[in-house]
Formats: C-alpha cells, sequence, structure tokens
C-alpha cells in the first residue's frame, strides 16, 4: 500500500491504517460462509436479470413494499431490517449492475428505467398497490416511481433527498434556511464529490484499478461509508459488501448509474404522493440537513422526523429507527 503524509488522517483520503485493519480482516478474520448460510435462509429470485429478496408477511395480509438501497451498497443494507417489516410484503431488488443484478449491456439505465422495472416486478408479483421507500440513488427510483405511477403507489419514504432530482428554485425565493443548507451542502460538495464527477464521465477507467485490487476497491469503498456514516458500520459487514462486489465484479457497472442519469436526465417535477421522510444527517462529513420547507418544494410530506443519530446509510447504521419511521409511516396512511 502506498505511503502516507503524516497527520494528513482523511482529508487526502482514505487512512493508511484504517484501511490495513480493514483488509486484515478481509484476509483474516472474515467469514463468507457464515453470511452465506445467513443469506440462504432469506427467499432469493430473480425476474428478466433482478435478483430480490420477497419475505411476506405472516398474517397474509401484509402492505407490499419495495425498498431500493444505493451506492455503494446492496440489498445487504435492508436485510437486518426484514425481522422488524414483518407487517410487510417486503421486496428488495438489487439494482441493475449492483451484486446479483446483471446491468443490461446499453445506456439509459436511469432512474425512470428502473423504475419502471420496479413497478413491473411488484405487478408480476401480484401487487396493484404498493408502498416504496428508499436512500441515495433509491430516492431517486422511488421519487420516480411514485411521479409515473400515482395510482399505484400508496405512500413512499426516503432518507436521504437524491441530489439530481432536488428542487429548482431561484435563489430570490429561497429562505435564508434553505440558502444555510444550499451552502453547506455546496461545501460538502466541494471535498466530498469528486468522485462523482469521476463516475459520471469516466466510470469505465477507474473500474479497471478497483476490479483489479481488493486493496483499492475496500479503500475507494470504504472512505464513502466512513466519511457518510454517523458511526461506520462493522468491519464484518463492510466485508460482506466488499466481497459482493468482488465477486460479482459490478464496481464498474454499478458506477455508470452516475453515467447514465447524467446523461439521460429525469427532470423532477411534484410528487403528490403521500411522502414521509427520516432525516439521518449525522455524518462524518457533515452533507446538511435539509429544511422541511425545502423538500415541500417537491413532496406531498406528510410525515417528517429528524433522528438525533445516522448518517447516509441509515437502513445500515440505525435499522430500528427506520423500520419504525417506516412502519408508522405507512400505518398512518390508513
Amino acid at each position: 500500500m502506498a505511503d502516507q503524509v503524516p497527520g494528513v488522517g482523511w482529508e487526502q483520503g482514505t487512512e493508511l491504517e484504517w484501511l490495513r485493519c480493514l483488509v486484515s480482516h478481509w484476509v483474516h478474520e472474515f467469514d463468507w460462509r457464515a453470511w452465506e448460510q445467513k443469506l440462504s435462509l432469506l427467499n432469493h429470485f430473480t425476474w428478466e436479470g433482478i435478483h430480490f429478496v420477497h419475505q411476506r408477511s405472516a398474517s397474509g395480509r401484509g402492505v407490499p413494499l419495495i425498498l431500493t438501497h444505493g451506492w455503494p451498497s446492496s440489498f445487504l443494507d435492508y436485510v437486518g431490517m426484514l425481522p422488524m417489516l414483518a407487517d410487510f410484503d417486503v421486496v428488495i431488488p438489487s439494482l441493475p449492475g449492483y451484486g446479483f443484478s446483471p446491468r443490461p449491456p446499453k445506456v439509459g439505465i436511469n432512474y425512470r428505467y428502473v423504475a419502471e422495472r420496479w413497478h413491473w416486478l411488484m405487478s408480476e408479483l401480484g401487487y396493484s398497490h404498493y408502498g416504496a421507500g428508499g436512500y441515495d440513488f433509491g430516492s431517486g427510483v422511488t421519487t420516480i416511481l411514485a411521479l409515473d405511477h400515482p395510482d399505484s403507489v400508496i405512500g413512499i419514504h426516503l432518507t436521504t433527498l437524491e441530489s439530481d432530482i432536488a428542487p429548482v428554485v431561484d435563489d430570490a425565493e429561497l429562505s435564508e434556511v434553505e440558502r444555510s443548507y444550499l451552502a453547506g451542502n455546496r461545501r460538502w460538495g466541494a471535498t466530498e464529490r469528486g468522485y462523482s464527477a469521476i463516475q459520471s464521465t469516466k466510470p469505465q477507467t477507474v473500474g479497471y484499478g478497483l476490479n483489479d485490487s481488493p486493496a483499492g476497491l475496500a479503500a475507494y469503498l470504504g472512505e464513502k461509508w466512513h466519511s457518510w456514516s454517523d458511526v461506520t458500520p462493522p468491519e464484518d459487514f463492510l466485508c460482506a459488501t466488499l466481497t459482493l462486489y468482488w465477486v460479482t465484479q459490478t464496481i464498474t457497472s454499478s458506477m455508470r448509474d452516475y453515467w447514465d442519469n447524467r446523461r439521460y436526465p429525469v427532470d423532477p417535477a411534484y410528487v403528490v404522493t403521500p411522502t414521509g421522510f427520516g432525516v439521518f444527517a449525522q455524518e462524518t462529513v457533515p452533507e446538511g440537513e435539509p429544511p422541511r420547507s425545502y423538500l415541500e418544494r417537491l413532496y406531498n410530506i406528510q410525515r417528517w422526523t429528524v433522528f438525533p443519530r445516522g448518517g447516509h446509510f441509515s437502513p445500515v447504521e440505525e435499522p430500528a429507527a427506520v423500520a419504525g419511521d417506516l412502519t408508522a409511516f405507512f400505518r398512518d396512511l390508513g
């Protein structure tokens, strides 16, 4: 591994000693076979190239719910929440190009393309009406799903605002609180968004190195999990996520999400579908707490909960909080 300038810590990227510990755990202690056994207890399916986990409620009358992960993540993010969602018929798909879902060999796999696939998947499963939730890219997919299928989607629950479909507002119309939030968000972008510039323009080039080096993959993905979390998830979970990307060789195809959504953008529009928002803004590198007024420019918000802990990866960091808020939101919808 490359040397590090003393005293720099995380300022120039993944801290060396942290990476050494993570890679050592991955090599010497991590037990993928144990994860395989745990995952084998779930109901896995594939439909037209889409991998998904399907858990039906014990009552047989569960609210259908599709949950969508983000980047650099996987369906594993929601597995820990499944025991807490016993009142739902839960569907957890893997985004195209992530893990067990191959990415179609074409361009244009954007939020709208995925949302359409999700709608047809839920229809094939017999759900004419259903709820949806997600974060990061999953927030974007869930938003477009509600926009395009308002007669089917009964409500959506989000834990992050997807930047590509954020409200477009003239600066003169912004409140002081909104201006402060956007200024903080821009400061975050100045230090954190370099990866996005690369992945939305040249994902193929960086993908060669990440597919060639396990340590490089761990450094690249690990830095995001460290910086965007309140408390970084356990090494064992990080290694399971790394292994899923590594054995399927899908880091490059996952990064194409950025290219496709840049080249094939989806214009934001007001979402009339009832929306619940769980705010988890406690990140190691703060991205800012979005004001409710800002998101109400885009969503019909019916539930707004600000949590004292948890960051970008809230389904992993605070699964009980996310599950509880999600359950309360859909229960109140009646």
